[in-house]
């Protein structure tokens, strides 16, 4: 075979390896004898192996996440149905307050409810003012006439001011509460509105129950007509349940350790009538606290040891609106109180939005007599507690400090978020603090630590 026809049939395969443009090569040749002679630069023809590397790369990756895509409509597929359902239900959900508010019915139905809280409260006021009347009272009454006035406006010109009206029938409730709880002589019992500073730690003790027990609570009977005596309330079952008060008959005995007696307040920390959460107060020769797993309260007479349940209407329970400034200190929602005016509860509503709300109660049914709304947040703070008639909140600063940084007086509806009292502890987590008017302290249940403090006025 001459060489001019094995070149021939090395162009087909010369073809195939082109490179990318495809080009080819024109070359002169020179005849030599029988033979065709040229020079040809191959080099360019050379298989495009990294090139073909990157390409099979890239192909791979696209099929990898062409697998992700097609797992990712499977998936979604299959949950079609559920979300479309779910769709359905909301939009079905709703359409009831679209109909309401395509219509106009919606400002009005809000507006129907204040004008009859307004018109409760109206009568409220007149009966308080003919039984007692006051400049206080015939304040009151003008400015419920003036709401009134505003709430007719609304309807007549659909303008709509919702919350603003709410602020005010919050504070008129509050001011006719003032005046129907503020006995002629109570500022005498009482100096100062607010305190002025807060000694420290007056006693320090580890609780009996060792340092297993973080939450509980303790402290001297708080009712100043009852005799001395010291308890201390541990919780267990991830610090949420109780069944027994320890109870010492006087502080050397207490701070001894010695002559106690343990009151199973219920058959176990899971029976109906055992106590949840730290927020218990014993006042009056009976302990108070909340009853397990609902919104009532419940009242143990160590005497007769007979229990007392009576509702709180809508307070929230099981964590629903706990201490929880910084962390949240479970089952917080309802916490006893007691000063010279009485017994209280503190805690939050749905209707009060979260804001903690203040009831004064009478001891022996548990009924309230009052109820005080403010404008703090309980998730916003450690804890709470009242010191004639003022409500004062506490926040965290450190590990070893808490501070009362807001106060809430009864008396006037009046609030003041620029308190800065300082309070030491021994570690992080306060999970009772409450003022006992016998001996006008602190007593705060700090994890393990019990602590008692000196209040200034």
């Amino acid at each position: 075979m001459s060489s001019m026809v094995r070149f021939l049939l090395l162009v087909p395969l010369l073809l195939l390896l082109l490179t990318e443009s495809n080009s080819a090569q024109r070359v002169k040749g020179q005849r030599k004898a029988d033979a065709c002679a040229c020079e040809v630069n191959a080099t360019q023809w050379d298989f495009p192996a990294q090139t073909y590397e990157g390409v099979s790369q890239q192909v791979q990756s696209c099929g990898d996440f062409l697998g992700k895509i097609q797992a990712q409509v499977l998936l979604t597929e299959e949950k079609l149905p559920l979300i479309n359902a779910t769709v359905g239900n909301i939009t079905g959900r709703l359409n009831a307050f679209e109909y309401l508010k395509t219509r106009g019915l919606y400002q009005t139905l809000h507006l129907r409810k204040l004008s009859q809280q307004l018109e409760v409260l109206q009568k409220d006021i007149i009966s308080t003012h003919q039984t007692n009347p006051s400049a206080k009272t015939r304040s009151l009454t003008q400015e419920a006439t003036k709401v009134r006035e505003d709430v007719t406006k609304m309807q007549k010109s659909n303008v709509f001011n919702l919350e603003a009206v709410r602020e005010n029938l919050r504070a008129l409730r509050n001011g006719l509460e003032t005046c129907k709880t503020i006995e002629p002589g109570f500022m005498s019992s009482c100096s100062q509105r607010l305190m002025k500073n807060i000694s420290s730690p007056l006693v320090t003790k580890l609780s009996p129950y060792g340092k297993s027990y973080p939450a509980g609570s303790w402290g001297r009977e708080t009712s100043p007509t009852s005799p001395e005596a010291y308890w201390v309330q541990p919780l267990v079952n991830a610090h949420k349940h109780g069944n027994i008060v320890r109870h010492y008959p006087s502080y050397e005995d207490f701070m001894g350790s010695r002559n106690h007696k343990d009151f199973p307040v219920a058959p176990s920390h899971s029976a109906a009538n055992a106590i949840q959460g730290p927020g218990s107060l014993l006042y009056g020769g009976a302990f108070f606290y909340q009853c397990l797993n609902t919104g009532e309260l419940c009242r143990f007479d160590l005497q007769t040891l007979a229990t007392t349940r009576h509702t709180l209407p809508g307070a929230g329970f099981n964590n629903q609106f706990p201490y929880c400034y910084y962390s949240c200190r479970d089952w917080t929602d309802m916490d006893f109180s007691a000063d010279e005016r009485g017994l209280w509860v503190i805690y939050a509503t749905q209707e009060s939005h979260g804001n903690v709300v203040v009831s004064l109660l009478e001891a022996e049914s548990l009924n309230i007599t009052h109820t005080w709304s403010t404008r703090l947040f309980k998730k916003s703070i450690t804890n709470a507690f009242m010191v004639c008639g003022v409500l004062y909140a506490t926040r965290y600063i450190d590990r070893y400090r808490e501070e009362v940084f807001y106060a809430f007086d009864t008396a006037t509806g009046r609030e003041d978020n620029t308190l800065a009292l300082p309070l030491e502890k021994m570690a992080d987590g306060v999970a009772n603090l409450h003022y006992n008017p016998a001996d006008h302290r602190l007593y705060m249940y700090n994890d393990n630590y019990l602590l008692a403090y000196e209040a200034h006025f």
